[in-house]
């Protein structure tokens, strides 16, 4: 249900991005400091180049957040599977107080 309702929203979205590139065709000229002159760009690769680099930039950091987040559980995993070693060894000793069945 999840996945259906994922793939609706990226189809509005997207539907919503092409209705507004549709409607913002009109060339613009764009003037940088620095001298740097750009004309005749459509408005609306102005107004995705930002959300572009948004994504680029939540898409980082979400990746980098996980990279922390598996290194903690591969951490974790190592030190699981050293203690279950140590808790079979242990459960294998005999205790002192055992006494001879007979």
């Amino acid at each position: 249900m999840v996945g259906w309702l994922n793939l609706l929203f990226i189809l509005v979205l997207a539907l919503l991005a092409v209705l507004f590139a549709a409607a913002n065709q009109k060339e613009v000229i764009v003037s940088l400091p620095g001298g740097l002159l750009f004309s005749d760009i459509p408005l609306f690769v102005l107004a995705f180049i930002p959300l572009f680099l948004g994504y680029l930039a939540g898409t980082f950091s979400a990746w980098s957040t996980l990279q922390t987040v598996r290194k903690q559980n591969d951490l974790l995993l190592k030190q699981n599977q050293k203690l279950e070693a140590e808790l079979a060894n242990l459960r294998n000793q005999p205790l002192d107080n055992d006494l001879p069945l007979s």
